[in-house]
């Protein structure tokens, strides 16, 4: 019966003239599986953290909590750095950067820019860090119902500033690599509730049979791996000394030479700052071998595995199958139920099976 109503639905789009796409299948065999892969989502309860602190004569100032949106706000937030710290009168221009990840490199680039001295201090570099890992799609972070008008207004204003950054780069003159506009197809299995005028209504045609309906739009889309090694090469080019250092106590960073420190140790600052705020959430990838064709990005929810979702995007090499949160995991490892789970869902997606 439900293929009977989906069959009729697609004839009814169709006579109100909606666009018909035609799509190349992701081929989610096993044998073009290149590897698994889990990062760690730091998540704030209270959201991003921007300020000014002063410990011992040091200005510190924070930046870090951006959750699953690392990438999408890192400019923004690094406009926000510089705006606190001129702000603070601050005398010296040498400023010791924690932590190497997006946040950290997005912010030294900007403070290079405007005539800083940089050293950045890490226990680990591109690509070996949770950045690398990242979607690298257009993500804005999730405001709870209860946040602030501060904290709404800021959240607001780091995402305008950083997507006119990216505009910039997939429209203008590129600044960075790996970033341009992409077609993104939702195909939902519960009815829209919401009225969207930037989404198209489309039939999808996928070239193993599939008939998807679903809607369409265009949005900037960051392969993670190029956008993260190009900013870290710039960096580097632009004169940041970098320093291999592992931090255990706040002691360790007020024994730092320079007088300004921007943390962007993340989950990092739950020992070194005392930050009970975090809410680690882990995710775990599928890496595809990349395919001719694949240029889209695809997205299903999936309402009999509760928690799961189907998420597939291309980067330069590969195809990323995604959609699971696990709230609470901060480990970075993967599990044979979760891969297993995620491949199904991919697979069923793909096929016109009911998820």
């Amino acid at each position: 019966m439900r293929k009977w109503i989906h069959f009729f639905a697609l004839i009814c789009l169709s006579l109100f003239g909606v666009e018909h796409v035609y799509l190349k299948t992701p081929n989610l065999s096993q044998e073009n599986i290149t590897g698994v892969i889990a990062g760690i989502r730091p998540y704030r309860k209270t959201g991003v953290r921007l300020e000014a602190e002063w410990i011992q004569e040091k200005c510190i100032i924070h930046n870090y909590g951006y959750g699953g949106s690392g990438l999408t706000l890192s400019f923004g937030g690094s406009r926000e750095v510089l705006d606190i710290l001129r702000a603070q009168n601050l005398q010296s221009k040498t400023v010791a950067i924690l932590g190497a990840g997006v946040a950290g490199l997005a912010s030294a680039y900007d403070l290079l820019k405007e005539g800083y001295e940089v050293h950045i201090y890490s226990d680990a570099w591109s690509p070996d860090l949770t950045s690398n890992v990242a979607a690298g799609i257009w993500s804005p972070p999730y405001i709870p119902h209860n946040a602030s008008s501060r904290e709404r207004t800021l959240n607001e204003r780091m995402l305008a500033t950083s997507r006119k950054r990216f505009l910039r780069s997939a429209k203008d003159t590129p600044e960075f690599a790996g970033i341009r506009f992409m077609a993104s197809y939702n195909f939902k299995t519960t009815p829209w509730q919401e009225a969207d005028d930037e989404r198209e209504e489309v039939i999808a045609h996928f070239d193993n049979g599939t008939v998807k309906s679903g809607r369409r739009v265009y949005e900037l889309a960051i392969d993670g791996k190029i956008f993260i090694e190009d900013l870290f090469t710039q960096v580097v080019a632009k004169g940041a000394t970098l320093h291999q250092k592992h931090f255990e106590t706040l002691d360790d960073l007020l024994a730092l030479e320079e007088p300004i420190l921007i943390n962007c140790t993340s989950i990092g600052s739950r020992e070194l700052f005392n930050d009970e705020d975090f809410i680690p959430v882990r995710g775990q990838l599928v890496y595809f071998k990349p395919q001719e064709g694949i240029d889209y990005l695809l997205y299903q929810n999936t309402p009999k595995s509760p928690g799961y979702w189907v998420t597939i995007y291309p980067w330069n090499d590969r195809i990323v199958l995604c959609g699971l949160y696990e709230k609470g995991e901060e480990e970075p490892v993967t599990t044979p139920e979760v891969i297993a789970k995620l491949i199904e869902n991919g697979r069923k997606c793909i096929s016109g099976e009911e998820l």
